[in-house]
């Protein structure tokens, strides 16, 4: 999931170019949008990893002897949600520098703040993934959820085209959206010479829909745990 956004930038900077000059952003070379937009879309296709780490735990009969052991269920799912949030982290990070690098991606505003977007989506996306988890029945269903609802939740957060361009409906529904947030941030660090003052009503959003995850996976886990054999 590293290499396909790499991969597709190229061939969406030019029409992405000339889109920021028209909003009057004319010292853009398009990897302004481009890369922000394909680096949360991708990011949400690598919840399929942290889907298939939980259930690969009822495949090999783990899962339920983890639960016995003197170790509890906020533990175990502490433990992988780390791992996880680790491998957003890395594919996020990996893409940006190498974007820095190769498509020249540049922020006008401070590095410290974009960092910041960057490691709380992280966890918004990991914890998504866990929720996912946590309510399903099979990893089939899991998912086919992450892949329906990643493409969706990625294209209405504006990965793909500025939410400006949205009909009135799509613009409220976009409300809702982690990667709509994510990426409004990112707008106002990489465009608007924004600092950490500038983001932090986003951060504070973002940081909720993690924490209603979080909540909801727990529930989730509890009212539904994971079965030996659940695949």
């Amino acid at each position: 999931m590293i290499l396909v956004p790499l991969i597709m930038a190229p061939f969406m900077l030019p029409a992405a170019k000339i889109q920021l000059n028209a909003e009057g952003y004319i010292h853009t070379n398009g990897a302004e949008q481009v890369i922000p937009g394909l680096t949360i879309l991708f990011s949400f296709f690598s919840i399929q990893l942290i889907i298939q780490m939980f259930f690969d735990e009822t495949i090999w009969n783990t899962w339920d002897r983890q639960q016995i052991s003197a170790t509890s269920l906020t533990e175990i799912i502490t433990g992988k949600a780390v791992v996880a949030y680790l491998i957003q982290v890395f594919q996020l990070g990996t893409v940006i520098l190498i974007s820095v690098l190769v498509f020249k991606f540049r922020i006008n505003g401070n590095w410290f703040a974009f960092v910041m977007i960057i490691i709380s989506f992280a966890a918004t996306l990991t914890f998504f993934g866990i929720m996912l988890v946590s309510w399903s029945k099979s990893s089939a269903i899991a998912l086919s959820l992450s892949n329906l609802l990643g493409i969706l939740m990625a294209g209405l957060g504006g990965s793909l085209s500025p939410v400006t361009s949205f009909p009135r409906w799509a613009k409220v529904l976009a409300r809702i959206d982690p990667a709509y947030w994510g990426l409004l941030a990112i707008k106002k660090i990489s465009l608007d010479h924004g600092n950490f003052a500038t983001i932090v009503p986003h951060l504070s959003i973002l940081w909720s829909m993690t924490l209603i995850f979080c909540l909801l996976s727990l529930i989730g886990f509890h009212f539904q745990p994971l079965k030996e054999g659940n695949n």
